[in-house]
């Protein structure tokens, strides 16, 4: 009978030993629940297949242009008009803009950094900046009511924005319910998607966190208005949500703090 191959399975004279493994410290952090804010251009640490083009940034905003423009040449100029008195038609008018901003952004984000949403942003924060992110919201919304009211000392007074008329025909409480969870609600998720999720991650991957968080919160800014008193007192409140989403690592707090600043805007008006 042939002797058994020495080499075929662990030895009898001595018994395995069992892997040691050290007993986790009390109070320590899981960093599979809460991992550390990502590299955008890793997915779940890998690269990505598709590499980050600054390109995709100018592109998908033309390609977001161009679908509102066709969306709203589209719907009854009628029905255009009557969103800027009416809370309902205001509402579903702010979701086709807020939804077709989303859409492009979840669509190139995807296309840039394929195989996992994480690397978007859409990730769980630790608990500490479900807290910390309202206050941000409410330091943003003071900072911005000071540079308004500075500005407009000086000569520069802010212009209308189209929530003010709408919301000065409001026919109720209901209709300020409606209003505000447009602002509170639809606005934050696209945007933050948007800004924080595809841009910021983008130009992180290629220009490094700093000019990520001046480049997005000044592009955010501008898209507010060309007008100084337009853009100006947003900037800063961009830079909160962005530094919220670099430190945070997740879209969350920047979509809640967006929510804080506009809800406070719009109680105030």
């Amino acid at each position: 009978m042939p002797e058994p191959d020495s080499h075929s399975g662990p030895s009898l004279s001595k018994p395995v030993e069992p892997t040691q493994t050290s007993a986790p410290t009390p109070g320590a952090v899981d960093s599979a629940a809460y991992p550390a804010a990502p590299t955008p251009l890793a997915v779940d640490g890998t690269a990505p297949t598709v590499e980050a083009r600054l390109l995709d940034l100018p592109v998908a905003g033309a390609v977001y242009a161009g679908l509102l423009f066709a969306a709203f040449t589209l719907t009854d100029p009628d029905v255009v008009t009557r969103g800027e008195s009416e809370a309902t038609i205001f509402f579903w008018l702010q979701a086709l803009d807020d939804g077709v901003l989303a859409a492009v952004a979840l669509a190139f984000g995807r296309l840039r950094f394929p195989g996992s949403w994480h690397a978007l942003g859409f990730r769980q924060a630790r608990t500490r900046w479900w807290a910390i992110a309202p206050a941000g919201g409410g330091l943003a919304a003071l900072v911005a009511w000071a540079i308004n009211l500075a500005l407009d000392r000086w000569g520069w007074p802010p212009p209308t924005h189209p929530v003010e008329s709408v919301l000065g025909a409001a026919q109720g409480p209901r209709d300020v319910i409606v209003i505000l969870l447009a602002v509170t609600v639809l606005v934050p998720i696209a945007e933050e998607t948007f800004f924080r999720g595809f841009a910021y991650r983008l130009l992180r991957a290629r220009l490094g966190a700093l000019a990520a968080i001046a480049t997005t919160s000044l592009l955010f800014a501008l898209v507010h208005g060309l007008e100084v008193s337009a853009w100006l007192p947003v900037l800063p409140v961009g830079v909160v949500f962005a530094v919220l989403a670099e430190c945070s690592g997740a879209l969350g707090p920047a979509m809640l703090a967006h929510a804080v600043v506009n809800a406070l805007a719009v109680l105030a008006t």
